[in-house]
């Protein structure tokens, strides 16, 4: 379980990192986003825009540093509570509101966000667990670190190129009707 744990782990601190930097890179993007989400009060959106991506820097920090791995899966379960809530009710009520999680995008929230955010609440949570029970500790066997690393790396290809992979998936355009 402890190479489970290392996947998700190690998914986990790359995908919140992406997601930080792309924020701070481009912090007015990120905030006028949020404009979108009607459900968060207009105060709160300015202090959003720092406190997300210093959130997700703080969670891969605490992933990343074995003393810590418990508490920063426990966070990181939290976070992604909210994180799944969020394209959850832009669905439910209708809302068009395009997703800057990794930097600009003209993609509107879809059930591919839904998705991609359960199966970043659902790593979190088996890290949760299995830290929980075993420990902050770390595999020994070199194969299976190279699996838990090549996993890894699969998951957060997978979760930060959703929009993408959601894009081939869509009705291809008529050849006469070239989007017009």
């Amino acid at each position: 379980m402890l190479y489970v744990s290392l996947a998700c782990r190690l998914a986990l601190v790359a995908v919140m990192t992406l997601a930080a930097v792309s924020k701070l890179r481009s912090p007015g993007v990120f905030a006028a986003s949020l404009e979108g989400f009607d459900f968060i009060p207009a105060r709160l959106r300015s202090p959003l825009a720092v406190l997300v991506p210093v959130a997700e820097l703080l969670i891969a920090l605490l992933l990343a540093v074995p003393p810590t791995v418990t508490i920063g899966f426990v966070l990181a379960t939290l976070f992604c509570c909210g994180l799944t809530a969020v394209p959850i009710l832009v669905l439910v009520r209708g809302k068009t509101v395009k997703c800057a999680c990794f930097g600009a995008s003209e993609v509107p929230m879809s059930g591919w966000h839904v998705a991609r955010n359960a199966v970043l609440l659902g790593a979190a949570g088996l890290g949760t667990l299995v830290a929980l029970r075993l420990g902050d500790g770390a595999p020994a066997h070199a194969p299976g670190i190279a699996l838990a690393v090549v996993a890894a790396g699969l998951l957060t290809t997978l979760i930060v190129f959703v929009d993408d992979i959601a894009a081939l998936f869509e009705s291809p355009v008529a050849v006469g009707d070239l989007g017009r």
